[in-house]
């Protein structure tokens, strides 16, 4: 009865596997196999507490033009357009001030005026670069991307990215708890040199990513990424794994300081080549996707190294009655929002009145 019961064994991670899996680490290591990167290092000690800090400030910079800072457009649609015409005293809204008065308010950090030059060059990358999607050393603000209008991660201008990164709990992360469980942790260690890292946006078929699970040099799983039915996917089995075999055992081991890592690789057509996406730490933290961490941390080895390429079979429905990530995100009637970009939009309007309101108010 208990001849295929496994134990569950602890799984012990360092902070020099953490900082090795740090984008700024690897990136030199395999900078053929990726997309065009800009990585920013150091990033200024008051940009990391502009993120840590509650609520969100955009930048308050005058003459430059932007969908999220710019005029309000009065429209029929616009319900909150009489707020323009001083209207808005309502004996609530007073109530809720005179309360919002008596608490300390701590000043927010406004980028043009605690990090100017930083917000330049930021500004001046994303006109060089185009569209990019931003990340910090390890986490990218995938559960954050209900934020943007266009629902991803793609940010053409600069209040898009202090936006997607403010909104994320993947970047506090990052900043706050990156070494939490590490046997060696110790909280008189210094914090980590943060970096922000700017990719070039290029488009992602979801279906062609995959996690590439590596033990002690030797690939003891690999599963789709993105959890929906292609029909498409299983006849390529063979093709993917000979890739992935080549791939893992020729560039990525020989390279790599640590022998247990997990890999994100894109596939694209004609399938012939690789895209490392992200290296993740061989922890609890990185999500296992369609295995479970007991099944990778007791697989056991062998010379043929044979693994299990994990693919949905079939739809599933239920996949549809939540959002990815949604658990790190909002109250449900913003992410239900999120999901139709006109709703989305119409949020964005809204907020832009209240910010108006609010800085005529300071005034």
């Amino acid at each position: 009865m208990s001849e295929n019961y496994k134990s569950f064994r602890d799984l012990c991670v360092t902070r020099r596997q953490i900082e090795n899996c740090s984008f700024s680490h690897w990136y030199p290591l395999f900078k053929a196999y990726t997309p065009k990167t800009e990585i920013i290092k150091p990033v200024p000690k008051e940009f990391v507490q502009y993120l840590e800090q509650d609520g969100i400030m955009l930048p308050s910079e005058q003459h430059t033009s932007s969908f999220y800072t710019g005029p309000i457009e009065e429209n029929e649609e616009n319900e909150y357009s009489d707020w323009e015409e001083e209207e808005h005293n309502s004996s609530d809204l007073d109530d809720y001030n005179d309360e919002e008065d008596k608490k300390p308010q701590n000043p927010k950090l406004d980028p043009v005026v605690d990090f100017p030059e930083f917000h330049d060059k930021l500004k001046g990358m994303l006109e060089k670069l185009g569209a990019v999607a931003p990340k910090l050393n390890w986490s990218a603000p995938q559960d954050a991307t209900w934020i943007l209008p266009n629902n991803s991660m793609k940010c053409t201008e600069v209040n898009e990215l202090y936006l997607i990164l403010n909104a994320s709990n993947y970047i506090m992360h990052d900043l706050q708890y990156a070494f939490d469980d590490c046997q060696d942790n110790d909280n008189k260690m210094e914090n980590p040199t943060f970096e922000l890292i700017l990719r070039k946006w290029f488009d992602i078929n979801p279906a062609l990513e995959f996690r590439v699970f590596v033990k002690d040099k030797q690939i003891v799983g690999v599963s789709q990424r993105d959890l929906n039915y292609y029909d498409y996917l299983k006849p390529l089995s063979d093709t993917f794994k000979d890739l992935i075999d080549e791939f893992v055992e020729d560039i990525v081991i020989p390279k790599f300081p640590d022998d247990s890592l997990v890999l994100d690789i894109y596939i694209p057509r004609p399938f012939d080549k690789i895209f490392l996406i992200d290296i993740n730490p061989f922890a609890k933290k990185t999500d296992p996707l369609m295995f479970s961490w007991n099944e990778l941390i007791t697989k056991e080895q062998n010379e043929e190294n044979d693994y299990e390429l994990r693919l949905v079979l079939k739809n599933n429905t239920g996949r549809f009655a939540c959002k990815e990530h949604s658990e790190n995100q909002v109250p449900d009637d913003v992410v239900q929002a999120s999901l139709d970009p006109n709703s989305i939009r119409e949020l964005a309007e809204k907020w832009k009145e209240l910010l108006a309101m609010q800085d005529k108010d300071e005034k």
